[in-house]
């Protein structure tokens, strides 16, 4: 079941799995970073290609768009807990709200 863990109670889990949850959450930050250069440099690798070849705006303006869109969705979809799945908070957030493992390093 999904939904926040009550205050209350500890966090389950040994020191393995802590160590398992930071690892799989550095690689997912790092993942994330990768994708994120990857979707900077295909944008400006896209503007400098249509400026340098003259193209018209109306061909590659909105391709600048879905690039954009499509690095944003990525950025979203995964930014998860690796222990339960639930989408993890952006800004502010210290815990899981699904399994209130720690987030901060």
């Amino acid at each position: 079941m999904r939904g926040p863990m009550p205050p209350d109670e500890p966090v389950p889990g040994s020191d393995e799995e802590r160590r398992a949850f930071r690892a799989a959450l550095t690689a997912r930050r790092e993942r994330l970073a990768h994708a994120g250069r990857a979707v900077a440099l295909a944008l400006i690798g896209l503007v400098a290609a249509a400026v340098l070849l003259r193209l018209p705006d109306s061909w590659w303006v909105p391709a600048v768009g879905f690039v954009a869109l499509a690095g944003l969705v990525f950025r979203l979809a995964n930014w998860k807990c690796p222990a339960c799945g639930e989408r993890l908070p952006t800004r502010g957030g210290r815990v899981c709200p699904g399994c209130g493992a720690a987030i901060d390093d």
